[in-house]
């Protein structure tokens, strides 16, 4: 027969179970404060001393900001390079140690240590094998299709004809951190594996910003790895609102840029349009054939500027020459 347990063996039993105890809480002393609470106790956040975090949320925001301009940038700068659309974008920017980012990378690929003069230390860009070669055969001459067959290492040749491509992006690169600081930014080192190039100690903090670049059915990511200890010296700088700061254009820059637009030249077209006639009247036109215009329509003609509908007036002359009369103004749209 099973036994039957006892009211405070239950209770016992609850109260392993939920780790409190049974009894009620004492009664503070006299004089001592109230207990806390639990809706005022302070949040405890979740820290590893292991690996900190050396960039706040805030830097890491303009990190990303500042990035997301350059993919916009490279975006426009590789598709006038390769004669192609190709779309580049922002992924992520994250912090996590040198020896995890080496493990992610595949193995072969486009590896390359990159200077930050003057910052001291090396930056780090990968490029992906599945849009490297898709990119060499585009420049190449050849349609840029996905490479289908087994991965292998970059030959030499290989690299200098990607070197380009990777020129183009260090330009890109240091026009966009012109705004935190002037860097010249050049090749220092170039592999096809990741483990024969380590810019810092495998446990060190680094600032991984990943792109993905699209270009047809080819698609491929590239990342650029920077040490949190080569950007200690300009830390300050990411700040959240650094983009707020810039300088304002000014009036004068306005008027110079309306003075310039002034000297350009625009066609213009008056068009008599909304009548309609038959196709076989069309096709018996001959030169001193009169068409009748529907009176509405030629009292309201319209004269286009770079055949986009602006104005609204009528035809007349002036000193023997043809005029249009401006009566209105067309509103514009902004998908214009």
């Amino acid at each position: 027969m099973a036994k039957i347990l006892s009211q405070e063996e239950v209770d016992a039993l609850l109260n392993s179970l939920s780790g409190s105890p049974a009894e009620k809480p004492a009664a503070p002393a006299h004089g001592a404060p109230p207990p806390s609470h639990p809706a005022e106790r302070k949040k405890v956040a979740i820290y590893n001393f292991r690996r900190p975090d050396r960039f706040s949320k805030d830097q890491i925001r303009s990190i990303h900001y500042l990035h997301d301009r350059f993919a916009r940038n490279f975006s426009s700068s590789l598709s006038a390079y390769l004669r192609a659309l190709i779309e580049v974008n922002l992924v992520s920017v994250e912090q996590l140690t040198y020896a995890e980012f080496i493990l992610s990378l595949p193995d072969p690929t486009y590896f390359s240590a990159v200077s930050m003069t003057p910052l001291d230390g090396n930056s780090v860009l990968e490029l992906n094998p599945s849009i490297v070669f898709p990119m060499i055969d585009k420049i190449l001459g050849g349609s840029g299709s996905p490479n289908e067959g087994p991965v292998r290492a970059i030959s030499e040749i290989e690299m200098r004809i990607i070197n380009g491509i990777l020129q183009l992006l260090l330009h890109d690169l240091s026009e966009t951190w012109k705004q935190i600081i002037e860097l010249d930014m050049k090749v220092v080192a170039q592999e096809t594996s990741p483990q024969l190039i380590q810019i810092v100690a495998p446990n060190e903090v680094i600032i991984l910003i990943v792109f993905e670049i699209k270009m047809g059915a080819a698609s491929g990511m590239f990342n650029f790895c920077v040490p949190s200890i080569v950007l200690e010296p300009i830390t300050q700088k990411f700040s959240q609102d650094w983009y707020a700061g810039r300088k304002k254009i000014s009036d004068d820059e306005i008027l110079k840029v309306r003075d310039i637009l002034k000297s350009s030249r625009f066609s213009l077209n008056a068009e008599i349009s909304g009548n309609t006639v038959m196709f076989r009247d069309l096709l018996s036109l001959e030169v001193g054939d009169m068409v009748a215009i529907e009176k509405q329509t030629a009292m309201n003609p319209i004269l286009s500027v770079e055949d986009k509908p602006r104005f609204v007036g009528s035809l007349s002359s002036v000193e023997e020459k043809k005029a249009f009369r401006v009566k209105s103004l067309i509103k514009r749209f902004d998908n214009e």
